[in-house]
């Protein structure tokens, strides 16, 4: 039975105020002493100063906590963030984001470094720098772009990501001395950006909602769907997966902590995962940092809770007198060869039934072999996993285990009713990845059966089949266009491996140097042409500008390219572009009204509320008419805030709409010409410039 320790705290504190999860963040304002801010409403800010600093102007002390001080905001606070912005100090500043700015503010100094507009919304904020960026920036992560703002209010740098970004770290990911920026989004991709580039993508089974630094070739993750791991250059080395959310993870001393959002803290190994210690908080989870809170010289774990409890835990050490215990890699490995011996017996037993049962017949034969082959189906718009026998016996039921494939889970289990128990058994898919299939096979008749493991890799593009020669062909508008220096031979290759074909690609003669190929979508049964010349130009025909990027990419990593210029002919995403900027350009012109209609309003209920306090006393018939007045007004003030509402929530998703358009229009080129697009296209955004994007797509930033 596996023991795990508790721990108590080193310090404990109450705010009296509630706290909102994941808006919280620990900052030196002075330079010296720490401070606990966070979110304790929608538009309030608490401050607590345990170190006797105070804090002064806009902020005022609370009547609920001596040590703590209330700052209100004008806006709803969706993002705090803090850190050495101004590169003539070391205090921290504050960073406060809400659905569409932010603001950069000198506590100490009770001073505005900047305010600037955020029109694709405010979902994460850090205070980092990386790459080529030297100095401290405010790294904005919004619905569907990144910024990064200097202590000025400049924008340093801008590009587009296809998902909503909810968590950042900087991190050396290539180990070449400078920090990468780590994105983690909301359609389940960790993104690696270097210089204002993507450069890695990591696939993973749900939205990526934190992300913290372990070593210096380590990372942890914590998914929405309350799975947490490690990443050792890019090659995960554990997960756990509960039924709980985790809210934060970080390093915590040798282990990694996490936080879940029932507020139980797991100490937990960073090499296998295996908890070491827990405990439990008296509510839910607002936040876990990793500060030295107490002014010691040594980070504590500090742990917020959603009613305003504060609780600091040492970091964790292995205990003493554990060196002559056996090592971690010891205990795993006499615990895998005892689970072995478990599987080996309970298998020899199972040999055993069969062999002494009165129907010898039953006995699973000990040549029997599991086959498992993909194909693509056209008529069933899909791919079909087969698993047979080689001889007589059944499959009695099929475990598919895929990640991000299946809607309700990551598993698929298959088990025909026993009238229908064949020795092959399909499995239609919509398609995996990496797909390990567990078969129970054995006659129809059998109490026992035997268990076989088997791993099917599938390629990228698993759901484009080869069109039938019979097939008309149809002239398509949509393709792109680019220049390669390379051989047919490989060309095939790279087709063999990405595509599910039923035999391998063999040129009929060696000197052949052209290649036509067809392909059907079994999601939507367009076209695909692939299109390789003589003289290296290479077309891609398709109707969908994301497939034609996600081809270039896999055959630029696959012929090791540094730089890919193309040009692309997409009349529906132009139709999209103009549109998306037409309404961005109308939303933008109707914000600006309604902010002066607004400002108005405004005005005029403060200018007749002082009106109906005087005639309070003189003349009650005039105080009713000015009280109904600033009633009306504040009806049409509530009013007009519903608009500008659903006014930003159509100008967020026009703009999501037009960065994706975007960025998948800088993945049609690689390296430096991708850089180049978006470059081009946030001057042409800025500028209101249709028509640039449309060259912009089409010839890229030459």
């Amino acid at each position: 039975m596996q023991q795990i320790s508790t721990v108590q705290p080193v310090f404990k504190l109450e705010l009296n105020h509630k706290v909102i999860p994941n808006i919280v963040t620990i900052a030196k304002y002075d330079g010296t002493h720490p401070c606990l801010t966070a979110c304790a409403g929608f538009d309030k800010i608490i401050i607590h100063h345990p170190h006797g600093g105070s804090v002064s102007g806009r902020a005022q002390r609370s009547r609920a906590h001596g040590e703590v001080s209330e700052l209100n905001l004008s806006q709803a606070v969706v993002a705090l963030a803090s850190g050495p912005l101004r590169p003539d100090s070391t205090r921290d500043m504050l960073l406060i984001g809400s659905p569409s700015q932010i603001l950069a503010y000198d506590v100490h100094d009770n001073s505005d470094l900047f305010f600037k507009e955020a029109h694709d919304g405010v979902n994460v904020i850090i205070a980092a720098s990386f790459g080529k960026y030297q100095e401290t920036l405010a790294i904005v992560g919004g619905n569907s772009s990144v910024q990064g703002i200097d202590w000025q209010g400049n924008e340093v740098f801008w590009t587009v990501v296809s998902g909503k970004v909810c968590a950042m770290i900087t991190f050396d990911f290539d180990k070449d001395g400078e920090n990468e920026l780590l994105l983690g989004c909301e359609d389940s991709y960790i993104r690696v950006m270097k210089n204002n580039q993507f450069k890695t993508e990591i696939a993973e089974t749900g939205p990526v909602i934190c992300l913290a630094a372990i070593t210096d070739v380590r990372f942890a993750y914590g998914l929405a769907n309350g799975t947490i791991g490690i990443y050792e250059e890019g090659i995960r080395l554990w997960r756990v997966k509960s039924k709980t959310n985790a809210l934060s993870v970080q390093l915590s001393g040798e282990a990694l902590a996490c936080c879940w959002t029932n507020g139980r803290i797991d100490w937990r190994d960073a090499v296998s995962g295996k908890v070491l210690r827990r405990v439990q908080l008296r509510s839910a989870a607002s936040a876990m940092l990793y500060a030295d809170y107490r002014s010691v010289g040594v980070p504590d774990l500090v742990c917020v809770s959603d009613r305003g409890e504060v609780l600091g835990y040492p970091p964790y050490q292995e205990p003493a007198g554990s060196k002559s215990q056996p090592s971690e890699e010891d205990r795993a490995a006499i615990v895998e060869l005892f689970n072995r011996k478990q599987a080996l017996t309970v298998e020899l037993q199972h040999y055993e039934a069969s062999v002494s049962d009165e129907r010898p017949t039953s006995a699973m034969p000990t040549n029997t072999r599991l086959h498992v082959a993909v194909t693509t189906d056209l008529n069933d718009e899909g791919i079909d996993l087969t698993i047979s026998t080689n001889n007589d016996t059944v499959v009695r039921a099929a475990l598919v285990l895929a990640e991000g494939i299946f809607t309700t889970g990551e598993t698929l289990a298959r088990h025909p009713a026993p009238a229908q128990l064949r020795s092959v058994l399909r499995v239609p898919l919509r398609p995996p990845r990496d797909v390990p299939v567990d078969a129970l096979v054995g006659y129809a008749d059998s109490e026992q059966f035997h268990i076989f493991e088997l791993t099917k890799q599938l390629p990228r593009f698993a759901m484009y089949c080869l069109a039938p020669s019979t097939l008309a062909i149809t002239k398509q508008n949509s393709y792109v266009t680019f220049k390669i220096t390379e051989r047919i031979q490989r060309i095939c290759i790279w087709i063999n491996q990405n595509f599910l074909l039923e035999q391998d690609i063999v040129l009929e003669m060696e000197n052949m140097k052209e290649l036509h190929m067809r392909f059907i979508c079994l999601r939507d049964k367009s076209h695909l042409e692939v299109d390789f010349e003589a003289d290296g130009n290479v077309k891609f025909s398709t109707p969908h500008i994301s497939l034609a990027g996600d081809l270039i990419q896999s055959l630029a990593v696959y012929l090791n390219l540094a730089d890919l210029q193309s040009t692309a002919q997409f009349p529906e995403a132009e139709d999209k572009l103009r549109e998306e900027m037409t309404n961005a350009s109308q939303v933008g012109e109707m914000r600006s009204r309604l902010a002066a209609e607004t400002a108005e309003r405004a005005q005029l209920i403060t200018a007749l509320l002082p009106a109906a306090q005087d005639a309070a006393a003189h003349d009650l018939k005039e105080m009713l008419s000015r009280y109904k007045e600033v009633v009306m007004l504040n009806e049409e003030l509530l009013l007009s805030c519903h608009v500008r509402r659903s006014t930003q929530e159509h100008a967020v998703a026009s703009l999501k709409t037009l960065h994706m358009i975007l960025q998948q229009a800088a993945r049609l080129r690689v390296g430096n010409y991708s850089k180049a697009v978006v470059a081009a296209s946030r001057k042409a955004v800025k500028d209101d410039n249709t028509e640039a994007l449309i060259k912009i797509l089409q010839v890229g930033d030459c």
